[in-house]
């Protein structure tokens, strides 16, 4: 009896040992870190550095948004941060309701993060309006900078506004520039919640967002001036070489005229053409220092940037 008990154990832990090799080779591996993992056990068993956190929201197709932590995971630097938000794609997937929203972005950011050994946190903020739904993103906390809030949500949410307004009130892509949707988002509750992109984010404070797009502001109605100012302008050019072909016909090439009278007036417009001339050198000089300032402006500020979502009223974050 003693030996029976004995075959059977060394058969069950061999029948353990070949179901542990099959379970290893036909579960879903990590790769896919946007795949939460149903058997519990497994993270426990074969990969203790990795546990799954379902969170109560819901991804476009219906099912819970899972997290993918890994416990050697550690907190970035920004520079850290940026580099690896620039090395990663998750932005460049198109939004689309019922397919990929705002949640499946802030999860497959988050587990990509993770997969990279940076520790990050899935973000869901709400707002004041009715006729804004609330919004996913991320979080890391990084070592020199703090909390920093990122969102990577694709084309689709939000459209980049240029100063010409190319994107305004869009919904079909616009390729007259290519553009990052990696943002740092600027959440505050009682505030909109700003976003600047990520190259141009050079401080993490409220204020700094407030200043950023009061500056916008500040260029867009400077822009719009110089526009107006350039336009006007360029009529002024028109009317002008139309009066000087005028002035050229009615001297119809000759090197001298012999009547007085017709003299004085043909030399009156020629002068009077020479003074509008200048005016306009001037004037055009002028718009030139107004271009430059604006470009160097512009530089600084990003070629384009994105309109702020609702007051927010809640911030919750789950690590």
């Amino acid at each position: 009896m003693k030996l029976l008990t004995g075959t059977l154990v060394v058969a069950l832990l061999i029948m353990i040992g070949y179901i542990a090799i099959q379970y290893t080779e036909t579960m879903p591996g990590l790769s896919d870190p946007g795949e939460c993992l149903n058997l519990d056990v497994y993270t426990e068993y074969f990969r203790s550095d990795v546990y799954n956190k379902k969170l109560p929201y819901s991804k476009a197709a219906g099912s819970r948004v899972c997290l993918v932590n890994y416990k050697n995971a550690t907190d970035p630097t920004w520079n850290e941060l940026i580099s690896f938000l620039n090395s990663d794609d998750t932005d460049e997937i198109l939004y689309i309701e019922g397919s990929f929203v705002c949640a499946d972005f802030a999860e497959m950011l988050h587990n990509n993060a993770e997969t990279a050994g940076i520790k990050a946190a899935f973000v869901c903020v709400d707002f004041a309006s009715d006729d804004e739904d609330g919004h996913a993103l991320n979080a890391f906390n990084t070592t020199d900078r703090g909390l920093v809030y990122v969102d990577c949500t694709g084309e689709g949410f939000l459209h980049p506004v240029s100063h010409s307004q190319i994107f305004k009130d869009s919904t079909r892509y616009c390729p007259h520039f290519n553009y990052s949707c990696d943002k740092i988002a600027y959440i505050v509750e009682g505030e909109e919640c700003g976003m600047i992109n990520i190259d141009k984010a050079s401080a993490l404070e409220y204020w700094f967002y407030e200043d950023y797009a009061a500056k916008w502001n500040e260029h867009e109605r400077e822009l719009e001036a110089y526009t107006s100012e350039v336009n006007e302008y360029n009529r002024a050019i028109a009317a002008h070489d139309k009066e000087v072909k005028a002035y050229e016909a009615a001297v119809g090439g000759r090197t001298s005229i012999s009547d007085p009278g017709e003299y004085e007036r043909l030399d009156k417009r020629y002068k009077k053409l020479k003074a509008r001339e200048k005016e306009l050198d001037v004037t055009g000089d002028e718009l030139e220092t107004k271009r430059e300032r604006l470009a160097e402006r512009q530089e600084d500020l990003g070629w384009y940037r994105w309109k702020p979502l609702s007051v927010v009223t809640d911030v919750k974050v789950h690590w």
